[in-house]
């Protein structure tokens, strides 16, 4: 990655950063389509939304250099009202990166928190609201008769191609 793409890319979070938005949708939608942008498509990534005064803005994005899970823990405080994370796409997890997994939906119920969840096998963005929307909703049956109950949300937006990690090995660089 060149000095000036690191610098554009910095820019870009920066902004992202700096931006109020009106609703909670559209500030998660904006942190993870930044998250698309940057993130390495092999590790989950993600961060919080705050409310501030006129709206809510979207936190700086971390990874967890992990296929599965993400901390976001530094960022919480009383002003969060809802997290954002990707979740990769793989052999191994193709059949459950569309849901929510149960940590998932356990940690935004304990913290009255809404979730939002980038798949990055449909690159639909999909939400969680603990207050609205019923958990394990969705049977998922394996060949082996083994049956588990996933938490599906709803979607609220997409990534396009164009949004997509263009050079994920130079941006990964840039987020902490």
């Amino acid at each position: 990655m060149t000095i000036g793409s690191r610098m554009s890319a910095q820019m870009i979070s920066l902004l992202a950063a700096l931006a109020v938005f009106a609703t909670v949708d559209e500030a998660a939608i904006s942190g993870l389509k930044h998250a698309a942008a940057i993130c390495n498509p092999r590790y989950e990534c993600g961060g919080v939304i705050r409310a501030v005064a006129g709206g809510f803005e979207v936190s700086g994005v971390i990874t967890s250099r992990r296929p599965f899970g993400v901390d976001l823990a530094e960022f919480y405080g009383p002003d969060v009202v809802a997290d954002f994370h990707t979740h990769v796409c793989s052999i191994h997890n193709r059949v459950f990166a569309d849901f929510f997994s149960p940590a998932d939906a356990i940690v935004n119920q304990g913290l009255h928190t809404v979730g939002y969840m980038l798949s990055l096998c449909d690159w639909n963005i999909r939400r969680y609201d603990p207050s609205q929307d019923e958990r394990d909703d969705e049977e998922v049956d394996f060949r082996s008769g083994r049956v588990v109950y996933l938490t599906t949300g709803h979607i609220v937006g997409w990534v396009p191609d164009e949004e997509r990690t263009p050079d994920w090995q130079g941006a990964i660089a840039l987020v902490r």
